[in-house]
């Protein structure tokens, strides 16, 4: 570069800087900027204009030239990198790597990141025979003290680049691009190792650390660890992985890739592992005697917890033969009970369920280990019998407390112990009776609240929801003892003693609210025993509870969380008092009127106790016998207009009592049509004027969207009860909803999903009907498919025309009475042009990227197979059969849907199965034919080795599978 270019260069450098300041100036308009880019944009069309950028690079300190200069070596590197000479690839190469090596003290750390990105990038296509020197730059690099960190970030960058590259590179290249780089790691590995035996002397030796620890929790993630593990290194790591920083969540990340993964057993191997296992009880040990184990960090507990785990799903013959008392499980149950944090506690006890998991097969460590399990249920219930600080009142999405969690996974492990040691199951009874007879007490003398604090009651809660999850340990005698007596304080702790209504502390309040929802929550599970149990049934205790039920459902002073125990129990209650109608049908009445007429409107209940109460109330109406049907119509026409005072704005609760209250008879369904047929029509009538309606707002949508979810469910529901006059009405009205099918994709899929249970359920008669739904699903869906445009539309399309070859066959294929069902000569096809397009469309459909619409679809065609015989028509055969399994076999050759490969290989084999002889001596030859990128000699070497005429179901699999993976490589080579 002579003196004249260096000042043309030097005058664009300070031109562009200029630009660039001004193109981030906040000051500068749209307009300036507009201009600005264009002048950008320019520039990287320039010939050689990577020139400019290496000279910006070393003499600019501009921060915004010098990432507009790498911006655009990266687009020339990615995008125009083989249009120019070679000669110019190796000196921007060369260029690139040093300005990393000689500024890199000088540059932003992620310009230099960037920079190295670069070359790596070259090298992911060039190296090694165009970048042949590119492993000799990082060695470089890893041998220079001042230069290691910046090796160690180019050695995990080609790590992550060349092991699982992105999908712009071919299979051969990504293959290629492995095998020379694992040619490097023996070499790399033995530079590595030195580094960090002699990290510690360097000024940096904590960044030295994480960086070569990272790299190989990287490597090892793809490495096959007998190779490069050595004895050597491992005794180099082991002391990293105590330190509790990042470097030594490094190491324990390798140690547990290493240890997670599956190998055959040879020396080497068994020692590198056994000292791995043996290292990760030292370091519980480590934690164990830390005095607070808060101190620890979470995120290097969660690690310690992840190989823990491994170590003892896996290698449990190892640890049971090296620790001859079980000191392994001593280790884990001190370290399950000293956590903190929630998180960590549960993983412990996770590994604790795959324990008892595994003991199924190992009746000797069941009893070898008995004390310990026994240490562990006890640890246990006192873990959860101080339970009281964790928040039980915000649900999760799956509606459960933190509470409720803990208990919950707290009593699965007792429970897990009960199922090797049953007997532990009476002591958690004597337990119970101790708290449950010091809560009677209470009941029986309230003054005695102040002390409540000193009672056993505090542990209640826990200890009856543990006596629960043990029910099927206790003989009947027992079940029944304690069924009674939850029954007595349920009842005394609502009606006579309600200890949560005085005026204490608001801390014991809550507590005796738990105490007593838990009591009713737990007489729900237990009341079946005393269904058929006489003296209950003789004393009326029943009677008396269900009064004590309603008569607080009723009542709004009572606490939400009595409310929806109560709720939780009436039905269990209630159900034996309605198949016994006749006995308490006056008590019934007289107890469920004011939700009957309305006067208890039920608001002050959340919606899954009012519908609760509700589902009583209405089983009530439709059990009792005191009336005839057209009474009986009338006075449930009333109630349920009552459950939706605001017409069609109430739909949901009014279909949600309907659908939980069934099954119903076809008797019942005839009185709830009747009762609930104006409602119907009414919803019906709404819809033609919303769609005659020039507007459309989005609370009219809302509004449709739950009409047309009432008669979808109440279709569902009342199908074959509903008058033919109506449902012609319903068939014609969501015909003609075209109008609405724009304005919500939500909309059209419900009322795709009714049209779909019209079809379903309809008379078989109705041809007219049928050919309207399918002219109107092809309407919407060939657009759809020609424009390979999958909206969530497509699939309630598709499911509606697989309804109609479901349901309708005979519309297409009608039946003669001298044939049987199945009967090959039943092929007089009627409809065929309609019949035609639904099976091309459902075949354009398995050429999409659509994971799910393929899946969809593919289930379809077998299910009609399996009911119609679909394969064998002939039509189908004649039209359709070469075209579906040449579609289904590019499928596998192109691994679009890997993850349907035996879904797909049946549909094959069931197609095939039709005529074996012409699969084999006609279909697949000509597929090959017309393969492209095949090679004749290919062509013959997989006629000859994978087309073998193989009728049986596994090996035909198995040779379809070689035969489309062998062409895919053909194709490739």
């Amino acid at each position: 570069m002579n003196n004249q270019d260096i000042v043309v260069y030097e005058n664009e450098m300070k031109n562009y800087e200029m630009m660039l300041n001004e193109f981030y100036d906040q000051n500068s308009s749209n307009t300036v900027k507009l201009c600005l880019q264009k002048e950008f944009d320019k520039f990287g069309e320039r010939d050689k204009c990577w020139v400019q950028c290496c000279y910006n690079l070393e003499n600019s300190k501009n921060q915004y030239l010098l990432m507009f200069s790498l911006n655009i070596m990266e687009m020339i590197i990615n995008k125009k990198w083989e249009k120019i000479t070679f000669k110019s690839q190796e000196t921007l190469r060369e260029a690139i790597f040093n300005h990393i090596v000689m500024k890199h003290n000088e540059y932003p750390k992620f310009m230099i990141s960037k920079m190295i990105k670069l070359l790596v990038d070259i090298a992911r296509n060039d190296w090694p025979l165009r970048y042949p020197n590119f492993i000799e730059h990082i060695a470089r690099l890893l041998l220079n003290p001042e230069q290691v960190l910046l090796g160690l970030s180019f050695l995990l960058l080609s790590s992550e680049e060349f092991i699982s590259p992105k999908e712009d590179l071919l299979g051969k290249r990504k293959h290629e691009l492995k095998v020379n780089f694992l040619k490097h790691i023996p070499k790399l590995f033995e530079i590595l190792s030195e580094i960090l035996k002699n990290a510690h002397k360097t000024s940096n030796s904590d960044e030295i650390y994480e960086a070569v620890t990272k790299v190989f929790s990287d490597m090892f993630t793809w490495l096959p660890f007998e190779k490069h593990l050595t004895p050597d290194l491992l005794q180099v790591l082991m002391p990293l992985g105590k330190k509790e920083d990042a470097t030594a969540i490094n190491t324990l990340t390798i140690f547990n890739e290493v240890l997670s993964k599956s190998y055959t057993q040879t020396d080497d191997k068994y020692f590198i592992l056994s000292e791995l296992c043996l290292y990760t009880f030292r370091l519980i040990e480590n934690i164990i005697s830390v005095p607070e184990i808060g101190f620890v960090s979470e995120a290097y507990l969660t690690i310690v917890t992840e190989i823990l785990s491994v170590v003892i799903r896996k290698y449990w013959n190892f640890l049971d033969s090296h620790f001859n008392n079980g000191e392994f499980l001593e280790l884990l149950l001190q370290y399950t009970f000293r956590h903190v944090v929630l998180d960590c506690y549960y993983q412990c006890l996770d590994i604790w369920g795959s324990i008892f998991e595994a003991l199924s097969d190992r009746p000797e460590c069941v009893e070898k280990y008995r004390r310990i399990f026994l240490d562990l249920v006890e640890r246990v219930t006192h873990k959860i019998n101080t339970f009281g600080n964790i928040n039980d009142e915000i649900y999760d999405d799956d509606g459960q407390t933190e509470c409720q969690i803990f208990l919950n996974k707290n009593i699965e492990i007792i429970s897990n112990v009960a199922n090797l040691y049953p007997a532990i199951a009476v002591p958690v009874v004597d337990n119970w009776k101790v708290y449950i007879n010091d809560y009677i007490t209470i009941l029986n003398s309230p003054m005695l609240l102040e002390n409540f604090k000193d009672s056993k009651c505090m542990f209640l809660v826990p200890s009856t929801r543990t006596l629960t999850s043990l029910s099927g340990y206790y003989e009947d005698s027992m079940k029944i003892a304690i069924t009674k007596m939850l029954n007595d304080i349920a009842i005394q702790g609502v009606a006579t003693t309600p200890l949560y209504q005085l005026p204490v502390a608001l801390s014991t309040t809550k507590t005796l609210i738990q105490i007593q929802s838990e009591i009713l929550t737990a007489l729900s599970r237990w009341m079946h025993l005393l269904n058929n149990n006489k003296q209950f049934c003789l004393e009326q205790n029943r009677e008396k509870l269900f009064s004590v039920l309603v008569t607080s459902l009723q009542d709004t002073s009572q606490p939400t969380q009595i409310h929806d125990a109560c709720g939780v129990l009436l039905p269990t209650v209630t159900e034996p008092m309605l198949i016994h109608i006749s006995e308490y049908t006056s008590l019934l009445e007289q107890l469920l009127s004011p939700f009957l007429d309305g006067s208890i409107t039920l608001n002050h209940l959340n919606k899954k106790t009012r519908l609760s109460v509700r589902v009583t109330s209405l089983k009530f109406l439709l059990t009792c016998p005191s009336q005839e049907e057209e009474i009986k119509v009338l006075v449930l026409m009333n109630y349920l207009k009552s459950l939706a005072p605001s017409g069609l704005n109430d739909l949901k609760m009014l279909t949600d009592v309907l659908v939980n209250s069934g099954p119903y008879k076809m008797s019942t369904r005839r009185i709830i049509y009747r009762s609930v047929e104006p409602c119907l029509i009414e919803a019906v009538t709404h819809l033609k004027n919303d769609m005659q309606s020039e507007t459309s707002l989005n609370p009219q949508m809302e509004m449709c969207e739950r009409v047309i979810t009432f008669l979808s469910e109440m279709y569902e529901l009342l199908h074959d009860t509903m008058s033919p006059q109506f449902v012609q009405v319903l068939m014609q009205t969501f015909v003609d909803l075209d109008l609405m099918w724009s304005v919500s994709t939500m909309l059209t899929i419900k009322m795709l999903d009714v049209l779909s249970l019209i079809i379903k359920h309809s008379s078989k008669s109705n041809k007219e009907f049928t050919s309207v739904v399918i002219k109107l699903g092809l309407e919407k869906l060939i657009p759809l498919v020609a424009s390979n445009c999958y909206p969530p539309t497509v699939s309630a399309l598709f499911n509606l025309l697989y309804c109609v070859l479901m349901y309708k066959w005979r519309y297409f294929f009608p039946a003669s009475p001298s044939l049987t069902m199945h009967s090959n000569n039943e092929n007089n096809i009627d409809n065929s042009e309609q019949f035609t397009t639904i099976l091309e469309v459902i075949g354009y459909s398995f050429m999409t990227n659509d994971i799910s619409i393929f899946s969809q679809n593919l289930k379809a065609i077998e299910e009609l197979n399996t009911k119609w015989n679909l394969y064998a028509k002939e039509y189908f055969k004649h039209y359709f059969l070469s075209k579906y399994m040449t579609v289904l076999l590019n499928v596998m050759v192109n691994k679009s849907h890997t993850i349907l490969s035996d879904e797909i290989s049946m549909a094959i084999y069931n197609m095939a199965s039709v005529d074996f002889d012409y699969f084999f001596s006609k279909f697949l030859p000509d597929y090959l034919k017309q393969t492209d990128n095949i090679r004749n000699d290919q062509r013959q070497f997989l006629r000859q080795k994978r087309m073998l005429p193989v009728k049986e179901l596994p090996t035909f699999m198995v040779n379809l599978a070689q035969l489309t993976n062998d062409i895919r490589c053909s194709k490739q080579i």
